[in-house]
């Protein structure tokens, strides 16, 4: 039994996917399988994973028809033979030392799920995401429910470092490993119906609640890549569709987890989130053929349903995530999709001209 296995989907990443998977060949920890799932790739990534396959036996190809990164991760899941786990993107690459810094933690704790700080990359300029103050392992459900709730929005940070919370997501799958036993004891799949948004968010979530132990050290693990052509951000004419899954997913685990309602506010602050995504893959993207007063007209009308006017009602102003979100949830507030708009196009231009 290797110590760990790495599952991969891969998907057009033939530019990008020789440097991933020389960054788990080469990991200090050497005892791992490498499972690539070729999720129907059009390009030559199939090909390349099979010609890494031949000069390594610690990798395992499965081809298979596209299904989606969700289905990808739970082929590889069911594929793997390792004590750990850990899942990453085909498009970025791990530090040489990560899986051996996460799991000598995770032995040294007896944790369940351990997880590191990610580097995010525009072009060639890095940003860190230190993720809490310090290294910490713990049992405490209260502590545990906290990192559910930092998923939920990052204002709800246990232990924030220096400077405050990290400003990107606490959810994200590849600094994470978690014993497969608690996999398999929990009967843990990746939820296909969001098709692949936020079920990234869903797994961090659910790890958390599962796990009886975590542990967090402070060290980059995961470097990733900031792409325009990532699935969270290109334009999708099902977007409220797939909204309304998303939402049905997490009342689910809420449902199992979150039975003396301390998620609640938490989610009304991720509905929040998911409201300012939809802006941007949906109302008011170049794709959209709607002229602008029909966008109008269909915002308004969401932002009267549930789960949308629960959260706009009931969030807790102080734990949205920065400025742009509280005066979104203040336009929204107002029943107002032209100020929803304006502030939209504010945070985009924030968002350029911090680079």
């Amino acid at each position: 039994m290797p110590k760990l296995s790495a599952v991969v989907p891969v998907y057009k990443v033939e530019g990008y996917l020789g440097q991933l998977i020389e960054s788990l060949q080469n990991q200090t920890l050497q005892d791992i399988q490498i499972i690539l799932v070729d999720d129907g790739s059009p390009d030559r990534s199939g090909a390349i994973c099979d010609e890494y396959a031949a000069k390594d036996s610690r990798i395992k190809v499965i081809h298979k028809k596209n299904g989606g990164v969700g289905a990808a991760r739970n082929d590889g899941l069911a594929a793997a033979e390792g004590q750990w786990v850990y899942f990453c993107d085909s498009d970025d690459y791990l530090e040489l030392d990560a899986l051996q810094k996460l799991v000598e933690a995770g032995e040294k704790s007896g944790a369940e799920v351990v997880y590191g700080d990610v580097a995010l990359w525009s072009g060639t300029k890095m940003r860190r995401m230190h993720f809490h103050e310090r290294a910490f392992a713990s049992e405490n459900r209260k502590v545990l429910d906290q990192l559910v709730m930092t998923v939920f929005g990052r204002q709800y940070c246990y232990l924030p470092p220096e400077g405050g919370p990290a400003d990107s997501t606490y959810g994200g799958p590849w600094n994470k490993i978690v014993r497969r036993e608690l996999l398999e004891r929990e009967k843990f799949q990746f939820d296909l119906s969001v098709k692949g948004i936020c079920d990234d968010l869903l797994y961090s979530i659910y790890l958390f609640s599962m796990a009886k132990s975590v542990a967090y050290e402070p060290v980059i693990i995961y470097n990733y890549r900031l792409l325009g052509n990532s699935i969270t951000h290109t334009y999708k004419a099902n977007l409220l569709e797939i909204n309304t899954a998303i939402f049905a997913a997490w009342e689910k685990f809420m449902s199992r987890y979150g039975a003396d309602g301390q998620f609640r506010k938490p989610y009304h602050v991720f509905v929040i989130r998911r409201l300012k995504a939809t802006l941007g893959m949906y109302f008011f993207s170049g794709k959209n053929p709607k002229p602008k007063a029909a966008q109008y007209q269909e915002l308004k009308a969401l932002l009267s349903t549930e789960p949308y006017r629960s959260a706009i009602a009931q969030v807790e102003p102080d734990k949205l995530q920065n400025r742009y979100d509280k005066m979104l949830w203040k336009a929204a507030k107002a029943g107002s999709p032209r100020r929803v708009y304006y502030v939209f196009k504010l945070s985009v231009l924030a968002k350029k001209l911090k680079g």
